[in-house]
Formats: structure tokens, C-alpha cells, sequence
């Protein structure tokens, strides 16, 4: 019985899982530092507008509500990205070569 057959898959999924993570890793960081400063500014410059409108006295703002919903939906958002990122780790060894590969490349990008 030959595990040449074996060891050729096992390479092809651990060379494709890693190519594919540090693709995916080194694209998403770079689209990610763009979407993140674009959010920033937006919010920034709405959060300026309801100062000033507040200031005047145009409107009355409930600063407590708006750090409840923005914290509750960033813990949401996480809690997605962990466990599918848990479901990849499971899928071994492709999932395990993603993993390392997508690291390497958001450390890259």
C-alpha cells in the first residue's frame, strides 16, 4: 500500500489553505484600514453635528443609548468572527494552514 497518494493530498490542501489564508489575510487587512478610516470620519463628523445641534439647543442627545447599541453590535461582530474562525481551526489540516496563512498575511498587508 503506497501513502504516496496521501501525502500529496495532505500537501496540496496545507499548500492551498495557506496560500489562500495569507491572500485573503493580506487583502482584507488592506481593505480593512480603508473602510476603518472612511467609518472613522463618518463618525466623527456625525458625532460633531450632534454636539453642535446639542449645543445650540436644536436637539436633545441620549449619549448613554448611543454607547449601548454601538458596544453591543461590536460584541456581536466579534463573537461571529470568533467562532468561525474556531469552526476553520477544526477543519485540519486546511483549516489550520488557513489560519497560520491569513496571520501571517494581515501581519504582511
Amino acid at each position: 500500500m503506497d501513502n504516496g497518494w496521501l501525502a500529496s493530498i495532505l500537501a496540496t490542501q496545507i499548500g492551498f489553505g495557506g496560500t489562500f489564508g495569507f491572500l485573503l489575510g493580506y487583502g482584507l487587512k488592506k481593505i480593512a484600514t480603508v473602510v476603518f478610516k472612511i467609518v472613522a470620519l463618518v463618525s466623527a463628523l456625525f458625532m460633531l453635528a450632534l454636539t453642535w445641534l446639542a449645543s445650540v439647543g436644536i436637539v436633545t442627545v441620549n449619549y448613554n443609548a448611543i454607547t449601548a447599541t454601538a458596544g453591543s453590535s461590536f460584541a456581536g461582530a466579534m463573537a461571529g468572527l470568533v467562532s468561525s474562525m474556531g469552526y476553520l481551526g477544526q477543519m485540519f489540516p486546511i483549516g489550520g494552514s488557513f489560519g497560520i496563512g491569513f496571520y501571517i498575511g494581515a501581519r504582511k498587508g
